[in-house]
């Protein structure tokens, strides 16, 4: 096999129709130009799909990509992406998502492994090193995802876990009894958004299991490993490090006056009950993703009440804010459902958000009991939530119809039931109703991604005013961080739905960061997302990659390659029919499709300025070298970013 440095150098083909199996050796020139992970991905799925593409039928592909630091030492570098044309959107598709499969993967020896085709009986792929195999999933097939790796494992494992020589484990992504939902990492780490386990399911592919015994070769390993351990004490200094190895992102949500402030500015009111002090009897030990050192995840335990004995991994902060939503005031019961998605493989904000478009339309009388089955679908109703979820992962009854949340899900349901169903690009939007963030930059930075509404693409949150006092994001810092970085003070302190000069130009350079850590296998926890004092950002990553390649790069060449593959990501979708009116909140895409205003948001629940947010979004297509009118990559911004060839598929097919 290839060896290169950082990177293994190969890719793996596995054509289910046939079962053949190919190995490809990856050019220097374009792992340099493309970099990992996202990148390798953005290019593949523009080259091998397009309109013409069924998401859903075999020529669609399965992409599962590393980035060259996934699997080293470099910190918090254990993720992958996973991605497809997605059957929810019918746009570009893609997920991200940590555990330990992206670091295994590569041992094994593949910087990417792609599937295509559509096996004629279920299986799965079996990967150990140089063995590739397509073996039989019959007896996985309707099992969820921890039944089902808990006999691959009893079939590939061959050392048990308490084992001191358990340094080989098996690296699994599964999808769940129905495969319409999510790819799950391990047990609880989702490649959740897009609903990409349906291509998964559709291609009759339980999953991928793989064991490597292969390490990655590091050009300069001692200058490597100052470079880690620089940065490992470097997250020392930074004033959400503390918070976040103790809390993960459950502290995000609640426990001061200022994170509650998220709450009210949402459902209008406070539950204590379910931010991160609630959870604190149930945890158990903390966890990490492979070779992280924050290790925000945790194994919480149920030990008393409705729900005692349940046990499980990976309650984040978004379980929370769906529990508000829900008016479900119990960690327990929060816990045994984050615990029951796990299981069935479906994404916790996918379902969760679904649930909510139920709840409000009960609560307006567009849903009955003759819709639900006879499910009372009220808030707090603990059993009516449990049930209406087992029934999206298996489609039974009204589940059949909330597992399509949000477009296809109001088409089929009827009764002006799309008003409640807000979204950006055909992917939920988890604000209420509108599709507003908590800024302007921040709603922007929402609404222009490339795979729909999406957080973690930018939005700078952590630098929002009084939202992160507790945990030392205070003015003074906001203020401090806002003189060195872009020499003016109020940039971050001030004006969170005013205009700045200089606010486009922090959020690009912060996108650059995002799209970066996806690139290189980077968990966003360990950049300036998460830590933004320390955490890593370009000059870092510059640092790491030409230790570990050999070959010198440069913080503008990082540059360029992130912004080449957000230029490839809006010309994919341009492709399928996208344009600026995509970009927009999901309630003023409304008002401009239908010329009349939203009927469920008012003026006095969020202040927004349509003006401002116009001129903003002018300046952001300005600085990616947009055209104004369409938000089409112009052809010489793509000539700059060495994407003629992109240019002219997008000037033959008009």
């Amino acid at each position: 096999m290839n060896k290169t440095k950082g990177w293994t150098g190969n890719m793996l083909t596995i054509d289910l129709t046939n079962h053949e199996v190919t190995r490809q050796t990856l050019a220097p020139e374009w792992l340099h130009t493309y970099i990992g992970a996202r990148g390798f991905a953005a290019r593949l799925l523009y080259d091998l799909t397009g309109p013409e593409t069924d998401p859903m039928g075999p020529e669609n592909v399965v992409i599962v990509a590393a980035g060259p630091l996934t699997g080293t030492l470099a910190p918090a570098s254990s993720r992958c992406e996973v991605v497809s044309k997605s059957p929810l959107t019918g746009i570009y598709g893609r997920a991200d998502v940590g555990g330990a499969f992206g670091a295994i993967m590569k041992y094994a020896g593949y910087d990417i492994i792609m599937v295509k085709g559509k096996s004629e009986k279920p299986v799965y792929i079996w990967i150990h090193d140089e063995t590739v195999e397509v073996k039989d999933a019959r007896d996985l097939w309707g099992l969820d995802v921890w039944e089902a790796r808990k006999k691959i494992c009893s079939w590939h494992e061959t050392a048990k876990p308490g084992s001191k020589h358990f340094l080989n484990p098996v690296g699994s992504m599964l999808i769940g009894p129905a495969g319409d939902a999510c790819v799950m990492s391990g047990v609880a780490h989702a490649a959740g958004l897009g609903g990409l386990g349906a291509v998964w399911g559709s291609k009759n592919l339980k999953g991928i299991v793989a064991r490597g015994s292969h390490g990655i070769e590091i050009a300069e390993p001692g200058r490597f490993l100052e470079f880690c351990r620089a940065q490992w004490q470097r997250y020392h200094d930074d004033p959400m490090y503390a918070s976040t190895r103790k809390w993960g992102t459950l502290g995000w949500v609640g426990g001061s006056d200022s994170r509650s402030a998220v709450s009210d500015f949402m459902l209008g009111q406070r539950f204590e009950e379910v931010e991160e002090h609630a959870f604190e009897p149930l945890i158990e030990k903390s966890r990490a993703c492979y070779g992280c050192p924050i290790h925000c995840d945790h194994f919480l335990h149920v030990k008393e009440g409705k729900y005692k004995g349940s046990k499980g991994e990976g309650v984040e902060g978004f379980v929370q804010i769906i529990g508000m939503s829900f008016k479900t005031a119990s960690a327990p019961f929060l816990a045994e459902w984050n615990n029951l998605c796990n299981r069935l493989g479906l994404n916790i904000s996918s379902a969760g958000t679904a649930i909510i478009w139920a709840l409000a339309l009960w609560k307006e009388g567009i849903l009955t009991r003759d819709d639900t089955a006879g499910i009372e679908v009220t808030e707090g109703n603990e059993d009516a939530i449990m049930e209406l979820t087992r029934q999206m992962a298996y489609r039974e009854d009204f589940g059949d119809i909330l597992a399509d949340f949000p477009v296809k899900a109001a088409r089929r349901l009827g009764r002006d039931s799309d008003r409640y169903a807000a979204h950006t690009k055909g992917q939920f939007a988890w604000m209420p109703g509108h599709g507003i963030g908590i800024t302007l930059v921040y709603t922007m930075a929402l609404n222009i991604n490339s795979r729909g509404y999406d957080h973690l693409m930018g939005g700078m949150s952590v630098m929002t005013p009084n939202l992160r006092a507790e945990f030392g994001i205070t003015d003074e810092l906001l203020t401090r961080l806002g003189r060195e970085r872009y020499d003016d003070e109020d940039i971050f302190s001030k004006n969170a739905w005013g205009y700045h000069p200089k606010i486009v130009q922090a959020e690009c350079e912060f996108e650059h960061m995002m799209v970066m850590a996806d690139m290189m296998g980077t968990c966003k926890f360990g950049t300036q997302y998460n830590q933004p004092v320390t955490g890593i950002h370009l000059p870092a990553w510059k640092d790491f990659l030409s230790a570990a390649s050999g070959v010198s790069f440069s913080e503008d060449d990082l540059r360029t390659a992130a912004q080449r593959v957000i230029a490839l990501e809006r010309c994919y979708n341009a492709r399928e029919g996208l344009r600026r009116i995509d970009d927009y909140p999901f309630f003023l895409r409304w008002e401009k499709k239908r010329g009349q205003p939203h009927p469920l948001y008012t003026e006095d629940q969020v202040p927004f300025d349509r003006d401002l947010y116009e001129r903003i979004l002018d300046e952001w297509y300005t600085f990616r070298g947009c055209d104004l009118t369409t938000g089409i990559p112009t052809r010489s911004e793509l000539e700059r970013c060495g994407l003629q060839d992109v240019a002219e598929d997008l000037k033959k097919r008009g």
